[in-house]
């Protein structure tokens, strides 16, 4: 009786199937990193060509030249100007690997059986990926591993608008800092006052189009939001809602031309406390940053943004490597442009 058989190059299969996966494990990260999967958008990733650094160009000045003349032959102003400036940030690299032993090739031949053990190793690479990225650019306070994580929002964004960000230290140049208001609302027509109030402190000033550019993103704590919608509800308003957000179930809710997005992530701002465990995390305040996409974004090198390699086995193990691989940085061109609202009281807010 003649037996058929089917024989698998397992090197090719794990490999091509890998890489396949990639816009699966891609699309799941983000769907469960709420800021970063909106951040991470085209209209708000930007993609430069490598460097040293990223080299972002800053105006921080007008050109006092311009006046009006009194006659034909006054003498116009050639004074030089200074009103531009760069700030400089580091590239991060972030990495992981999804291995897989012989041991487990051996016990999972067959095509199905392999397919469903590169499933699982997929799942806990997204898993992992998630949680670490949203450690690092949300809950974390200050970039960990020496500065070589991802910076954190609460840098970028802090709680008096201090901090060295790109090099530029904004004690010393002011226009470098972002806006703040610390709270001190009761009820909710004070609070829904403090968010109108930074919002427009946000918006002041022109944009790269030449229009007023305020706020789009509202990232915040969970009873922040919750807050926030019931104020609204209170006053009787019609609530327009962000749906891709609002079905990802991170919020979506709007105010004006911003969408709140909670997370779970957030840290209390006024007290400086990462939070890297929600699950244990007990802030003692609440906290909302405005965020200023055009102002804001996250830069990628070119061709390293999430690239999966192949499966390769060393010489002195019996085990396939892949890495998962990124390298970016979230940057910030304007930080008056960005805001924080803190120090909301958790449980005394009411109609």
């Amino acid at each position: 009786m003649a037996v058929n058989s089917i024989t698998y190059n397992f090197d090719d299969l794990l490999s091509t199937t890998w890489m396949n996966y990639r816009h699966q494990l891609y699309d799941n990260i983000f769907n469960a990193c709420p800021f970063f999967y909106w951040i991470h958008s085209n209209e708000r990733k930007r993609v430069e060509d490598g460097g040293e650094r990223i080299v972002i160009t800053l105006e921080y000045g007008k050109n006092t030249t311009i006046k009006s003349m009194t006659s034909g032959y006054d003498v116009v102003d050639t004074t030089p100007q200074e009103g531009m400036t760069s700030a400089y940030y580091q590239w991060k690299e972030i990495a992981g690997s999804t291995s897989i032993s012989n041991k487990e090739l051996a016990m999972n031949q067959g095509r199905n059986k392999i397919l469903d053990l590169l499933q699982k190793k997929a799942n806990n690479t997204e898993m992992s990926f998630t949680e670490v990225i949203e450690q690092m650019i949300v809950g974390a306070v200050s970039a960990g591993n020496g500065g070589h994580d991802l910076s954190p929002l609460y840098t970028l964004v802090s709680k008096d608008g201090t901090g060295t960000i790109g090099g530029i230290v904004a004690g010393t140049y002011t226009w470098w800092k972002n806006r703040y208001k610390q709270s001190a609302a009761t009820t909710f027509e004070t609070f829904i006052r403090e968010i109108a109030h930074l919002y427009n402190e946000c918006s002041r000033g022109g944009s790269k189009n030449g229009k007023r550019k305020a706020p789009d993103m509202i990232l915040c704590d969970q009873y922040y939001y919750e807050t926030y919608i019931g104020a609204a509800r209170s006053k009787g308003q019609i609530m327009l809602v962000n749906e891709p957000v609002a079905n990802l179930g991170f919020g979506g809710a709007k105010y004006l031309g911003a969408t709140l997005m909670w997370d779970e992530y957030m840290p209390d701002i006024y007290t400086g406390t990462a939070n890297t465990a929600p699950d244990s995390y007990s802030p003692t305040y609440s906290s909302g940053m405005f965020i200023n996409s055009e102002f804001l974004e996250f830069v990628v090198c070119k061709g390293q943004d999430f690239v999966v390699g192949p499966f390769i086995q060393p010489e002195n193990q019996k085990a396939k490597t892949s890495i998962l691989y990124l390298m970016g940085e979230i940057v910030c061109s304007n930080r008056a442009k960005q805001g924080s609202h803190h120090k909301v009281l958790l449980t005394t807010i009411t109609s």
